[in-house]
């Protein structure tokens, strides 16, 4: 099969790997569609040659079943990138990212891939293979996610900070739950495509102080929710300063440590500071409800590319040229 191998170095190449064989409880996947994710920026960029590529969104094609039940040949599936167990009760709840033996799907740049059965999701008619592959991924999956915790009511000022593919799809989703977004980000191709995707108001913070504009914006108020979809420690600290009082302050980017001074940016004024990651395997099925009543999660893909062209379609993903990139072997 042909796949993609990480060279390092902000260089990828195509090329010929043998054929998956799936284990006992795997399926064998055609890959129709993988989309290119944030995540993977760090080993593209980083020296040194990867055996393979670390792509975890896609959807496509059961060819094999290997004596498992729940799907057959022919059967159109997206791949949830994160699998527990299937046994213990965070898996019988479908909280795979809450087992504590979860490992992660990869290498789905490429025609084939062998997954474990439990990981697989059915894509109804009318959900193409490009959408199938937002829908159980990262893509709206963490948008999702973060939109159950924040339960956003209409008319609030939700402030999301960073555009890139998890940040656009945060500001999708809040604008469908008729929220007043303002989109942070210092790239302007971003920053309209935040307001193509339902953003009010957009905010360069290279060229204004983003403090002082969602003040102005807000008649002093500042947000009532903010998302921190960029991973850094700065980006946190901004969003403590958008949130108004009783805010909720969501971080999806991941990092490491950042300095929170407990008493000035949470208890006195009653901010709610909180995590959240990926998402669970059983809101897929809330999610395509959601896409059947108007959601229209086909605005976050800008750009299809062939297998053969992953070299540019890394390279315009780097540097910040797009929304959701999807490759299609």
């Amino acid at each position: 099969m042909l796949g993609v191998q990480m060279l390092g170095s902000s260089q990828v190449t195509v090329r010929e790997f043998p054929d998956p064989v799936p284990a006992k409880g795997q399926v064998l996947v055609r890959i129709t569609a993988s989309g290119l994710c944030g995540s993977e920026l760090k080993g593209y960029r980083a020296e040194g040659e990867r055996e393979f590529n670390a792509g975890h969104e896609a959807a496509g094609e059961v060819v094999e079943a290997n004596g498992c039940h729940r799907f057959q040949p022919g059967e159109r599936v997206g791949l949830h990138a994160v699998h527990g167990c299937g046994k213990c009760r965070w898996c019988a709840q479908g909280k795979y990212t809450f087992c504590p033996d979860k490992v992660g799907i990869g290498g789905t740049h490429a025609e084939l891939v062998a997954v474990p059965e439990h990981t697989c999701l059915p894509l109804p008619e009318g959900v193409p293979d490009d959408v199938g592959v937002l829908l159980s991924g990262d893509g709206l999956g963490v948008p999702y996610h973060v939109g159950k915790y924040l339960q956003t009511r209409g008319g609030e000022v939700v402030v999301v900070i960073g555009c890139g593919p998890i940040g656009l799809g945060n500001i999708l989703v809040q604008n469908f739950y008729g929220a007043e977004v303002i989109a942070i980000d210092v790239l302007e191709p971003r920053l309209a495509l935040a307001t193509e995707l339902g953003a009010n108001h957009v905010i360069n913070s290279a060229e204004t102080d983003p403090v002082a504009a969602v003040r102005d914006l807000t008649h002093g108020m500042l947000a009532a929710k903010c998302v921190e979809a960029v991973g850094k420690p700065e980006t946190v600290k901004l969003a403590l300063q958008l949130a108004g009082n009783a805010g909720t302050v969501m971080a999806c980017g991941e990092q490491g440590d950042v300095p929170v001074n407990i008493g000035a940016d949470l208890i006195r004024r009653d901010i709610t500071l909180r995590g959240a990651w990926f998402f669970h395997f059983y809101e897929f099925y809330e999610m395509v409800d959601l896409h059947s009543r108007g959601l229209w999660a086909e605005k976050l893909i800008t750009h299809h590319f062939p297998l053969s062209e992953a070299g540019e379609a890394f390279a315009k993903f780097a540097a910040g040229e797009t929304g959701k990139v999807v490759l299609q072997p």
